[in-house]
């Protein structure tokens, strides 16, 4: 079952986005990404730009004892992808986001929360395109197409 798809980091990224952080809290995310959209239906799923690399800018950092993360801004070609709408607000989109760490009880999506103080130098950083699939109690990162269809049609 795709879970979610967006932007993943690299081990080095990853590196530099834990050493930008003011305070590391107790848990690491899993995979260190941006979600485009969490549960995507069929018409969004994006297999057009599966696996290719994006580069992006940090512009921003926050932190509140439960969840740290950067708020980033996309290039104009990846706009259309990222349908990361509010759950009370279908036509309000999530702050484009990266979930650093987080404290114990606390929840990644509440990273889109955080009051973000704008960074005094935009970063550059790359990530790829990817899905992050759950099946038969695993859980992993793919950089494929997805096609797999659920016996109700919907993914």
């Amino acid at each position: 079952m795709l879970s979610y798809e967006g932007l993943f980091f690299d081990k080095e990224t990853v590196e530099l986005l834990h050493s930008l952080e003011e305070k590391q809290l107790a848990k690491i995310n899993d995979e260190i990404h941006c979600t485009f959209k969490y549960h995507p239906k069929e018409k969004d799923v994006f297999n057009d730009i599966v696996g290719k690399s994006f580069e992006i800018t940090i512009i921003g950092y926050g932190n509140d004892g439960f969840n740290s993360g950067f708020q980033i801004s996309l290039p104009d070609e990846l706009l259309p992808y990222y349908i990361n709408y509010e759950d009370d607000n279908q036509s309000l989109l999530k702050t484009p986001h990266i979930t650093s760490s987080l404290a114990e009880n606390a929840k990644a999506v509440n990273t889109n929360n955080l009051q973000f103080t704008p960074l005094e130098k935009p970063i550059k950083i790359k990530g790829t395109f990817g899905y992050w699939l759950k099946d038969n109690n695993s859980e992993y990162l793919s950089y494929k197409p997805y096609y797999e269809k659920q016996n109700n049609n919907e993914f």
